[in-house]
């Protein structure tokens, strides 16, 4: 695994066809399952879509796993830095336990 370097995608096809044993997390307000209730691995890619918009429908189709962070009363959704941060922060306590 590389550390320290971006890398940029000229597509959708391109990305997805790079993550041959990576599991894709999509991180959705969509998902019915909780980040709190999944166990996340060191080579997992966590994929956020936009705020205004999230992901296209067949993106989720195709990604392994669909996750939410659970929200009270009807608000909609968090700011998308503050969702990174949460998820972020949940996947590196777990890897560091392992």
């Amino acid at each position: 695994m590389e550390k320290d370097k971006i890398k940029f995608y000229e597509n959708s096809k391109e990305f997805f066809n790079s993550k041959n044993k990576e599991r894709i997390i999509l991180i959705t307000t969509k998902a019915k399952k909780a980040y709190t209730n999944f166990n996340f691995k060191i080579n997992d890619t966590i994929l956020f879509g936009r705020e205004s918009s999230g992901v296209p429908q067949n993106v989720h189709k195709i990604v392994d796993s669909r996750l939410k962070i659970p929200m009270i009363g009807n608000k909609r959704s968090l700011n998308l830095a503050v969702s990174v941060a949460i998820i972020l922060s949940e996947s590196l306590r777990q890897i560091k336990n392992i």
